[in-house]
């Protein structure tokens, strides 16, 4: 006898299958172009539903079905209690045939097909047929259907299902009217569950419904199964540690806590945090997803994107600490790195590292500030680094700054500029610190000693300097000079700047090396 209840258990997403246009939750599009066309009398002949799976295409099917053979119909809402809604219900309709293309994909089963629809139905007002995931017919399949499709007799109406639409041939695709079923949002999905869960007796926390509806990516089935995945596991009380524990999606009060270490640039707390979540069995993935998630709602929240989401007061709090650039900068970093996270090999290693890279922005800021400060009209740069403005920033080093006087710029802030539009920026920084002499067809650059790794930087770029004199001065050549023998301090100043990582620095930056200090050994020991 207890097996026999066991085997009677019928699963959520079945039982709550809608029966109306009405229980049909977040695609009221599909459902207006479907009831207005039953009611005006101009149903199409055949039709496509696209979308995501469990999002209800299967469903409106067979309320379709159920609509255009209904005792008291054709009708926008079916009654669900006559011979003919029951049986569709049911599904065991003559006039209704529902196949699963998956596993019928050949062209001899859609020849048999056509054999039953040539005879008119047994009783309704319609023949009907179903095909779920059509996209799996063969092309000689789809051939043999293409005529059954254009031309059907006026009892006969066809309905296609499919996930992957791209996969369905353009000339059944222009043959049909296409109505596409969009992913359902987490508000609707969730509030769904609570009304099933207080309906069937068992206990959902409002934030574990919330947490299963973002797991379950759209997808009204996907949800439903999750839930009684999680009733098997918790029995009648579904809470948030146990949607966590089942399903490895984070709580929501850490990825905030993981947010705040972001704004705070605490890298420290956020690996340690991390590492916790990591050590519970948390996907890495799953964790950046959440996470990419949660700063997408924030950002939306204060451009005032996403008017309809209610943010508690912690996440209200949150928001509230950037502004927008900057939660847009932030989101931008995320997005960066989440193909790496997703397709590393080590995963776990490429989650902390692209944690500990969102969590440097606040320095990258600060160093925008004092790049503004030293150059008046200085750009700012990027998250990523890139320069944002022109040649007026300032020069990183020797405190010199860069900015233009109100009078005509000399030959050497001239010279700066015309490199800095060619993308040359460490060229350009170089000749702003030269003093340019024109006499007798020649331009000279003459740069003291301790500026020698500069002279090398221009004797790099001498050919489009060239270029760039003749044009502004009307000469025939240009020198580099560089002034007293090299001292110790000037051969380490070259070996810095011949360093990669030092180079790409100037690069980026549009800086110059002021000063190189050597320790006790006659090694270069900073930089500045």
């Amino acid at each position: 006898m207890g097996y026999d209840g066991a085997v009677s258990y019928q699963v959520l997403a079945r039982s709550w299958r809608p029966q109306r246009f009405a229980d049909l939750i977040g695609q009221e599009a599909v459902v207006r172009t479907l009831q207005n066309a039953i009611t005006s009398g101009r149903l199409g002949q055949a039709y496509l539903f696209s979308g995501l799976r469990g999002v209800g295409k299967t469903t409106a099917a067979r309320l379709l079905a159920k609509a255009v053979n209904c005792a008291e119909g054709p009708t926008p809402e079916p009654c669900g209690t006559c011979v003919s809604c029951r049986e569709i219900t049911d599904g065991v309709s003559l006039d209704v045939t529902e196949i699963d293309a998956a596993t019928r994909t050949g062209v001899n089963e859609i020849r048999d097909l056509q054999e039953v629809v040539r005879y008119r139905p047994t009783r309704d007002r319609y023949r009907v047929v179903i095909v779920d995931e059509v996209h799996m017919l063969s092309a000689s399949a789809f051939n043999a259907l293409l005529k059954s499709i254009e031309e059907p007799p006026e009892y006969l109406l066809w309905i296609f299902a499919t996930t992957e639409r791209h996969k369905v041939p353009a000339t059944v695709l222009s043959r049909c009217q296409e109505l596409e079923f969009r992913p359902v949002s987490t508000a609707l999905i969730a509030e769904r569950l609570l009304e099933i869960a207080g309906e069937e007796g068992f206990e959902l926390a409002p934030e574990a419904a919330a947490m299963i509806a973002r797991a379950s990516g759209g997808s009204v089935r996907d949800a439903l199964s999750l839930t009684d995945q999680l009733r098997a596991f918790s029995g009648d009380t579904i809470g948030p540690d146990a949607v966590a524990e089942v399903l490895g999606v984070p709580r929501r009060e850490r990825i905030l806590a993981l947010i705040s270490s972001i704004v705070e640039g605490d890298a420290g707390t956020l690996l340690s945090a991390l590492r916790e979540e990591l050590r519970e069995g948390h996907d890495p993935t799953v964790l950046w997803e959440a996470l990419g998630r949660e700063l997408r709602t924030l950002t939306l929240t204060v451009a005032g994107a996403d008017p309809s989401s209610e943010l508690d007061g912690e996440a209200a709090a949150l928001a509230g600490r950037l502004s927008l650039d900057a939660w847009t900068r932030v989101l931008g970093l995320w997005l960066d790195h989440e193909p790496v996270v997703r397709t590393a090999a080590h995963r776990d290693l490429a989650l902390e590292v692209a944690a500990l890279r969102l969590s440097r922005w606040p320095t990258v800021r600060r160093v925008e500030a004092l790049l503004r400060e030293a150059g008046g009209t200085g750009g700012a740069v990027g998250g990523d680094g890139s320069r944002k403005t022109g040649p007026a920033a300032s020069s990183a080093g020797g405190g010199r700054t860069a900015s233009r006087s109100a009078g005509p710029a000399g030959p050497a802030e001239a010279l700066a500029d015309a490199l800095w539009n060619k993308g040359l920026r460490q060229a350009a920084g170089a000749a702003r610190e030269a003093t340019v002499e024109i006499a007798g067809g020649l331009a000279t650059l003459s740069l003291p000693a301790e500026r020698a790794p500069l002279a090398r930087i221009l004797e790099q770029r001498l050919d489009t300097i060239r270029e760039i004199a003749s044009e502004l001065w009307h000469v025939t050549g240009v020198d580099v000079v560089v002034g007293s023998a090299g001292t110790v301090e000037d051969s380490l100043a070259d070996e810095v700047a011949r360093d990669p990582g030092v180079a790409t620095a100037l690069e980026v930056l549009g800086g110059n090396i002021a000063a190189v200090k050597p320790d006790g050994n006659g090694e270069a020991s900073g930089w500045n």
